[in-house]
C-alpha cells in the first residue's frame, strides 16, 4: 500500500516502480482507492467526479468503504491469477473534509485489504505546494496550503503506525524529492521486490 499527501507524486513513483519490476519479469497491479469509491458512489448516483468524494457526509462514505475494497480485491485477484506479483493499493490515509480529518484507511477497510506494507512517499511541503499548483486535474484547493501539508504528513506517519499496529504490516518513507521521482521509484521497486519474494517463498 503506498500512501501520500495529495501532490507529492505518489503515482508518478508508483508508476516508474512498476516499470523497473516489469524489466525485472515482476507484476504488479496499482489500484487506486479513490477510483473504486468514485466507482461505488457513482453507482449510487451519490458523486459525479472524484473530488466530489471529500464533501459527502462521513456515513455515507463509511457504509460504501468496505464494499469499494472488496471490488478491488476481486480485480486485483483476477488479474495476478497464476502470476509472480502484488497489489499495490495507491490511497490516501487521511482524507481532509468539512468536518474534519477522515482515516482514509479506518479499521474495517484495512482488515478488507490486509496491507503486507504501508509505504509513505514525502517530499518538502513546498514541494508538494508547487506539484499540486501544476496539477490542473485535480481540485485540491483544500490542500493548497503550507501548514496543511505539514499537519497532514505528521499526522500520516502517526495513521501508518496504527494501521501497522493493527494489521501488522511494515512501514515505510520514500522521499520524493523534485527532480529525482526515478530514485524513489527504485526505493520503492527494491520494497515491493521483498514483498513479492517474501511471498513467493512462503505459498
Amino acid at each position: 500500500m503506498t500512501v501520500g499527501v495529495p501532490g507529492v507524486g505518489k503515482s508518478t513513483v508508483i508508476d516508474l516502480s512498476v516499470k523497473i519490476l516489469s524489466s525485472k519479469g515482476l507484476k504488479a497491479v496499482v489500484l487506486n482507492y479513490g477510483d473504486y469509491m468514485f466507482k461505488r458512489l457513482s453507482l449510487i448516483g451519490a458523486v459525479r467526479n472524484r473530488d466530489e468524494i471529500r464533501s459527502l457526509p462521513i456515513r455515507i462514505q463509511v457504509e460504501n468503504q468496505a464494499e469499494a475494497a472488496r471490488m478491488m480485491i476481486r480485480d486485483a485477484s483476477e488479474e495476478l491469477q497464476g502470476s509472480k506479483g502484488l497489489l499495490i493499493v495507491d490511497t490516501h490515509l487521511l482524507i481532509r473534509t468539512p468536518s474534519g480529518y477522515w482515516p482514509g484507511l479506518p479499521l474495517h477497510v484495512a482488515q478488507e485489504l490486509k496491507p503486507d506494507a504501508i509505504i509513505l512517499i514525502e517530499a518538502s511541503p513546498e514541494e508538494i505546494l508547487s506539484r499540486q499548483a501544476r496539477d490542473k486535474t485535480r481540485v485540491r484547493k483544500d490542500y493548497a496550503d503550507l501548514a496543511i501539508i505539514e499537519e497532514m504528513m505528521r499526522m500520516n506517519r502517526i495513521e501508518a503506525l496504527i494501521v501497522a499496529s493493527f494489521t501488522g504490516a511494515a512501514v515505510s518513507i520514500i522521499y520524493n524529492r523534485e527532480g529525482e521521482a526515478e530514485k524513489a521509484a527504485q526505493e520503492l521497486a527494491s520494497i515491493l521486490e521483498s514483498l513479492i519474494a517474501e511471498k513467493t517463498h512462503y505459498t
